[in-house]
């Protein structure tokens, strides 16, 4: 097994490989590999000349792709620990995002903080708190690492040696649900997982070109284009995630004209393609050489990706080459991965028998379909446990456990966190799902479930009902439950409608009642671009819970938005008001940093 670092010294002989990175500018940057090993050796001997030791740890909030894959290979080759951020997407909300970037460096005990000149006054100015942790912080510009005094670029020697247990880099979870934790990778994780990604799941050879848009804060993103490609000397051109989110045929036009054969994407890139690329932009487009199109990071909805392969199909896009798959950041990346030869495989299972945690072929009534995510990766086991741990048989619904040496060392500085979810040796995924013929099939996440008169909903069922009505931004709902002040359970929906709507409320509650049998307590209409998301585009839950029963959410007005409240709204709000105070303390997080991306999920 070779660590990451060792992998980047061997490439460094093949002169026809490189990495392309596409700028915001529109600017095209080639990187040969050779040149990739020389900047990582530089970067690190610029590090390790700020005093940063082995083992230390250092924050990078960079925007540009490049600045950050060279600094990001500069940290690793010096034994030292990257701490991955994402940078602001605009002047607004900087204070919550100052918030949570200063949890983060306090939690991950940065000593140093990379980042770019129009970056650096913002993070002066926000981040320059009192006392220890951001306070002590050096914040340094990325470009005075390129040509560190006194670095020998004839010394090939390697003067600082990682192990593969040594760690790697910390990758903060996203805040979904709890605030971010930084989860420890090591260099064996990283072996083991992109070696399972790139020769297990995508059956990789050399003549495999990747293409990404994805953030590079993200593992997804990090892990599975930059990290992993290395492994099997694939070349990847990174694309600038916000001009993806601005133009979408950016995407699909750089695999037309890269002939790229590997790329990934979150289910809502798939409708924002399908929806925003005009036959114009498509033009000649041949997207015949796509063999891997994967899907992961957030809830697969089978509708959607039978659209995007409809809707491209004629530009040469196979429906063979759809890949579901699954991971989460506490298992490095990849947990499972669909058949590579496969069609998108799909579940239709009956919703009332879902209540109840039996996922029965559905039989004529309300059904549900979903999305296999394939099988665990070699080497890896996963079960569905029940709530005392043993294992559930096929179509049992349960909390999906995985073991295997892709699943990472614990949370940093975590201990009781680590204890939870990693303890027993098995990694509690916390999401829900069940197996069939061995395929495993996601729910939701088990502290999500909403449970009205002893059954139990799956929020994400609620919100893709919701998010089809007509007035609703795509995506841009959440679910979940409260208790009133006598104790019960209502469920609440709160969505971002479009301007000049009317009666947006009334028809959420009439199609989410037609179609899944659940009776809404209220539906809260908001403004567009309130809804909390993670830096990677999933929807805070928890935190619009705790909006919600604070009465803290911008709710959109007749007059602004055209939009009808619910007519149980008040006698809703009366009760959840009560509810508030009986409740105690539960959901009463801080609030945190807005999604970077308003189009995400």
């Amino acid at each position: 097994m070779r660590t990451f670092v060792e992998v980047l010294q061997q490439n460094s002989v093949h002169a026809d490989r490189a990495i392309t990175f596409m700028r915001s500018s529109g600017e095209e940057r080639s990187v040969s590999y050779a040149e990739l090993w020389l900047e990582a050796r530089r970067r690190a001997h610029a590090l390790r000349k700020l005093g940063l030791k082995k083992g230390d740890r250092v924050a990078l909030i960079l925007a540009e792709a490049d600045e950050f894959v060279l600094t990001f290979v500069g940290a690793l080759t010096a034994g030292i620990v990257a701490v991955p951020m994402y940078p602001p997407q605009s002047l607004a909300k900087l204070e919550a995002y100052s918030e949570t970037v200063q949890h983060i460096l306090a939690a991950s005990g940065a000593r140093v903080l990379v980042t770019n000149e129009p970056l650096k006054e913002m993070i002066d100015a926000h981040l320059a708190a009192s006392g220890d942790g951001p306070a002590a912080l050096r914040v340094v510009l990325e470009r005075d690492l390129r040509e560190p005094e006194g670095f020998d670029a004839s010394d090939a020697a390697e003067p600082w040696r990682v192990s593969l247990d040594d760690l790697a880099f910390l990758q903060f979870t996203s805040g979904s649900t709890s605030r971010p934790k930084g989860v420890m990778v090591t260099h064996r994780n990283l072996t083991v997982n992109s070696h399972a990604i790139m020769f297990d799941g995508l059956r990789s050879t050399p003549e495999d070109r990747g293409v990404s848009w994805l953030p590079l804060y993200h593992d997804m993103g990090l892990i599975g284009f930059v990290i992993a490609p290395l492994y099997a000397l694939v070349p990847v051109l990174f694309l600038p995630t916000t001009a993806f989110i601005r133009r979408p045929s950016l995407w699909l036009d750089a695999i037309h004209r890269f002939r790229g054969t590997i790329t990934f994407a979150p289910n809502f890139a798939f409708a924002l393609a399908t929806r925003a690329v005009t036959e114009a932009q498509a033009g000649q487009w041949d997207l015949s050489c796509l063999r891997a199109l994967g899907c992961g990071a957030e809830p697969i909805q089978a509708d959607v990706l039978r659209a995007f392969l409809d809707r491209f199909g004629k530009h040469g896009l196979r429906p063979e080459s759809i890949l579901p798959s699954y991971g989460m950041a506490e298992a490095t990346l990849a947990i499972t991965f669909s058949d590579l030869a496969a069609r998108l495989t799909t579940d239709r299972v009956d919703a009332k028998a879902m209540q109840s945690g039996k996922a029965r072929p559905a039989n004529g009534g309300a059904s549900m379909e979903l999305v296999s995510c394939g099988r665990p990766l070699p080497c890896h086991q996963l079960i569905i446990a029940g709530p005392d741990g043993a294992p559930l048989g096929e179509r049992e619904v349960g909390e999906i456990w995985v073991r295997g040496p892709s699943v990472a060392a614990g949370y940093f500085n975590e201990p009781d966190a680590t204890k939870a979810a990693f303890g027993g040796g098995w990694l509690r995924t916390g999401d829900l799902g069940y197996t069939v013929a061995g395929e495993v099939y996601l729910c939701g996440r088990s502290k999500d479930l909403i449970i009205l008169g002893g059954k139990n909903y799956f929020p994400q069922d609620i919100e893709r009902v919701a998010s089809s009505v007509e007035g609703v931004r795509e995506g841009h709902c959440v679910a979940f439950s409260c208790l009133t002040a006598s104790g019960a359970e209502r469920a609440v929906v709160v969505a971002e409608v479009k301007r000049g709507v009317a009666g947006v409320a009334q028809a959420i509650l009439q199609a989410v009642r037609a179609q899944l049998g659940v009776q809404l307590s209220e539906v809260a209409l908001i403004k567009r671009g309130t809804l909390a998301k993670t830096s990677s585009g999933k929807v805070r839950r928890r935190e619009m819970k705790r909006r919600f029963e604070a009465g803290e959410l911008e709710v959109a007005s007749d007059v602004d938005e055209g939009v009808t409240p619910s007519p149980q709204a008040d006698a809703v709000r009366a009760s959840g008001a009560a509810a508030r105070t009986e409740g105690g303390r539960a959901g009463g997080a801080p609030a945190r940093v807005e999604g970077v991306i308003d189009g995400i999920q």
